[in-house]
């Protein structure tokens, strides 16, 4: 089995707990993803025929990039390596980044699961982390990407804040 990890470094702001290789300026996000689809496709021999049986969007947020840059990048995979067709395709993402039309655009491109940066339900905990989403936002969240069809879906909690 074969699986793509692909790290978009993207962040609004700095979390206080965050040890990740990260930057808030999002300025080079196309060039970023220019890049992407370029060592995809430098790199379309390297599975030597395995099927990819899931892509993982890490970061960073890969949330903060636009739909289409997803799409650009999942098509250059298609193009470059064999894909399996019952593909686990993740997407990491906050809370506040993620309407109700964000949702529907990500399963549209076939992402299929979501891992969401929730951290906590508590609000307080949430301001202490410097978290821009609040914990209604959180539930709101989850709510809307099962009712739009999302059945894999994890979240992120941190436990034993001081």
């Amino acid at each position: 089995m074969a699986g793509i990890y692909i790290h978009i470094p993207f962040c609004r702001r700095a979390c206080h707990y965050c040890d990740f290789h990260f930057t808030t300026n999002l300025k080079r996000s196309a060039e970023l993803v220019d890049t992407i689809v370029s060592e995809i496709a430098l790199r379309a021999n390297y599975l030597n025929r395995e099927s990819v049986k899931t892509i993982y969007f890490g970061g960073g947020t890969p949330s903060l990039l636009p739909t289409t840059d997803i799409a650009r990048i999942l098509e250059a995979i298609h193009k470059a390596q064999s894909v399996e067709a019952e593909i686990e395709l993740t997407l990491e993402a906050n809370p506040e980044d993620l309407s109700a039309e964000k949702l529907l655009e990500l399963r549209s491109i076939g992402v299929n699961r979501l891992s969401l940066g929730t951290q906590s339900f508590i609000d307080s905990e949430l301001q202490w982390m410097n978290r821009m989403h609040s914990a209604d936002q959180a539930q709101s969240c989850i709510q809307d990407a099962q009712g739009i069809g999302f059945n894999n879906i994890s979240i992120d909690l941190i436990f034993g804040l001081p």
